[in-house]
């Protein structure tokens, strides 16, 4: 590396880490809307965050950087690290899409995001869908014109809004894939469903009986504990819709819901959710600690770590084959007389239901197919988010076999469209994917299922 390149390289660290400071700032007024927030904190919050967005804009927009990866990518950087290329590469890509964006937009973008988030929140407890949809139908609009401003040739909106999220994977690839995946679940759940293998409703009734909270916590805390989860780096809240965000490198909160009658719910949220700290646990370590690059590879991947735990292992049997007598021991009232084996397929139960975070692993992905083509709709074709409800509950009855029990479980039912991120969910399933490659390369060298 030339002297001039290492100047250029020290100033786009210096850039790299205020950034970073601003996004974590961020991310603890984000984390305390979503937690603890009082009743009339959101408007002073959502200035707040519009504050930060502008600043973070004009850093990005800033002449500094455009000087510096000017040096650095229009010079031989074959001397760089793969780390030093990874967080030119990086900052260009952020370079390009922020300075495309006007900072009126940048502003627009946090106040409706801020705006639509608070609003769901009372939307969802009252379902009450007519006085909140226009709240995100501004957020649908000024993501389109974000869209419309970072799009490539060739890019639809929706395209756009997924780069973000996964480089390089459009919507046609993964319409392509997900409408393979659809024929794929619904044969296995028809093959499921005829083969009369899976529990009755009296068989699993004990996981919707009364379970203690504390004792809950405890039992999946022990759960967090054996997987190497790091208690002096975290803590763990309770929300609405359960997410994991990290305000430090040493400082990753996860969150968990206890509204839910399944017992096993919580168990596979935590677990989930505890999945995606580990990932940011493991990726802010040694020299890309506290910098962009320590956020994981890409969103896909970083659900690819959530979903391993969740299914490959926690639903497991060997994973309940060491837990369920546990289990017993918290809860022996509740699971007195209930054999190890009708245990294992009550929490395996395949079911087509309305909730996507409660879905078991052979439907989950049709939770995922329906969003995804949802999303197309209304940002690449011409279903209006007035109509979302009734193009959501048509096409539940067809990939899930029913219509939604209430609003809540229906179009009000994820967080992710009421923060802005669109373009989100396809990561999800491929996710489930990734982690399937993962855990089969991992089987010829490991033994995985040693206890």
């Amino acid at each position: 590396m030339t002297e001039k390149q290492s100047q250029a390289f020290k100033k786009l660290q210096e850039i790299d880490k205020e950034y970073m400071t601003i996004s974590r700032i961020s991310s603890v007024l984000g984390y305390d809307f979503e937690t603890v927030i009082s009743p009339k904190g959101a408007e002073e919050r959502a200035e707040q965050q519009t504050y930060l967005a502008n600043l973070s804009h004009n850093l990005v927009c800033s002449k500094n950087l455009e000087n510096c990866l000017e040096t650095l990518t229009s010079t031989d950087n074959s001397s760089f690290t793969d780390e030093q290329k990874a967080l030119v590469r990086v900052w260009k890509k952020n370079y390009d899409n922020e300075t495309k964006l006007p900072a009126s937009l940048v502003e627009k973008l946090s106040e409706a995001s801020s705006e639509c988030q608070q609003k769901w929140f009372s939307a969802r407890k009252d379902g009450d869908w007519e006085s909140f949809y226009p709240y995100l139908e501004r957020l649908v609009d000024v993501n389109k014109e974000k869209a419309s401003l970072i799009k490539k040739e060739g890019q639809t909106l929706y395209d756009a809004l997924l780069d973000e999220a996964e480089t390089g994977f459009p919507s046609s690839e993964i319409d392509s894939l997900f409408d393979n995946m659809q024929k794929t679940i619904l044969n296995v759940v028809k093959e499921v469903n005829e083969s009369k293998q899976q529990v009755t409703k009296q068989e699993e009734a004990f996981l919707y009986e009364k379970y203690d909270k504390e004792k809950q916590k405890e039992f999946s805390h022990l759960i967090l504990k054996d997987m190497g989860f790091e208690f002096d780096r975290s803590s763990i809240g309770e929300v609405a819709h359960p997410f994991t965000s990290t305000l430090g490198s040493d400082d990753i909160r996860i969150t968990t819901r206890f509204e839910d009658p399944n017992v096993t719910s919580q168990i596979y949220t935590i677990v989930h959710e505890g999945g995606h700290a580990l990932y940011e646990m493991g990726a802010n370590h040694g020299s890309i600690k506290g910098t962009i690059l320590g956020q994981g590879e890409s969103t896909a991947f970083h659900e690819s770590q959530s979903r391993l735990w969740e299914n490959l292992v926690a639903r497991s049997p060997l994973f309940w084959q060491h837990y369920y007598p546990i289990f017993c021991s918290f809860f022996p009232e509740q699971t007195k007389g209930v054999k190890f084996e009708t245990f294992l397929k009550a929490v395996n139960r395949v079911k087509q239901d309305d909730v996507r975070v409660n879905a078991d692993e052979v439907t989950y992905g049709l939770h995922i197919i329906l969003r995804h083509k949802l999303e197309m709709q209304f940002l690449d074709g011409n279903l209006r988010i007035k109509d979302l409800p009734d193009a959501w509950n048509a096409l539940s009855l067809k990939l899930l076999g029913k219509e939604p029990d209430s609003i809540q479980s229906g179009a009000l039912q994820d967080v992710h469209w009421m923060c802005g991120l669109f373009g989100y969910f396809p990561a999800y399933a491929l996710g489930n994917l990734i982690n399937a490659q993962i855990w089969h390369f991992m089987s010829k060298d490991l033994d995985v299922n040693k206890a």
